[in-house]
């Protein structure tokens, strides 16, 4: 009976991934309507572990649980989006200052492949590279900040929101997706200087930049979406 138990709660957390990933991944778009058919179809698995797993995901704001109607996406609210970029502001900013004071030489490599792999990917307009190395730069500057606490909560809060979905919509426009090329090009050269302030405070600006590329994307889109 203990082995079942430990089985069975092995396969919800790895369902509770999987679905995770996919509505921050935005493979699950805003919106989706979630079937505890489909998905136990889907994932093999019997409907108890999806349902726990959907259970989880509301408690993380990522879906929500209708009575009577069903599961779905979360739409973030315009102040919803707000305010989580604005903690984002906050916390990769300080992040950026921590890791040009430390200069860690593993984080630092991994940011200058980041930048290589954006300027290879604003050369080819590919977007779907940009994203990942997007996220490769991030990502290092994040664990090269070195702070368990921090990484946590920005981890935390970005799971609230399909990010690379919305990384996607804000490049989609060529003009900022030079911009922001730039923007990390700048950070690098800033962090690699050792100047913390200045780390902090581009990495701010490049961060309410991204905002307001997201909004005027999603503005755009809607806009396609009612003329179609």
């Amino acid at each position: 009976m203990i082995t079942q138990k430990i089985q069975t709660v092995s396969i919800t957390a790895q369902v509770t991934n999987a679905i995770r990933e996919a509505v921050t991944s935005g493979e699950y778009e805003p919106g989706k309507q979630l079937s505890e058919a489909a998905l136990s179809q889907y994932y093999e698995v019997s409907r108890t572990p999806i349902r726990e797993a959907l259970k989880q995901l509301e408690r993380e704001g990522l879906v929500e649980i209708i009575p009577r109607v069903g599961t779905c996406v979360r739409k973030p609210t315009e102040q919803e989006l707000d305010e989580l970029f604005t903690v984002k502001e906050a916390l990769e900013g300080f992040a950026a200052g921590l890791l040009a004071e430390s200069q860690d030489p593993v984080a630092i490599k991994e940011l200058e492949e980041a930048v290589n792999l954006m300027e290879v990917a604003a050369r080819k307009n590919d977007t779907n590279l940009y994203v990942e190395a997007n996220e490769q730069f991030h990502a290092a500057i994040l664990a090269g900040a070195n702070n368990s606490k921090l990484s946590y909560l920005l981890n935390l809060m970005l799971n609230q929101i399909p990010y690379q979905r919305y990384v996607h919509i804000s490049i989609n426009d060529p003009e900022r997706l030079v911009r922001s090329l730039k923007e990390h090009q700048v950070i690098l050269e800033v962090i690699l200087k050792g100047k913390r302030d200045e780390a902090e405070g581009t990495m701010r600006r490049h961060v309410e930049a991204s905002a307001k590329g997201l909004k005027a994307g999603i503005a755009k889109k809607m806009s396609a979406s009612s003329v179609n």
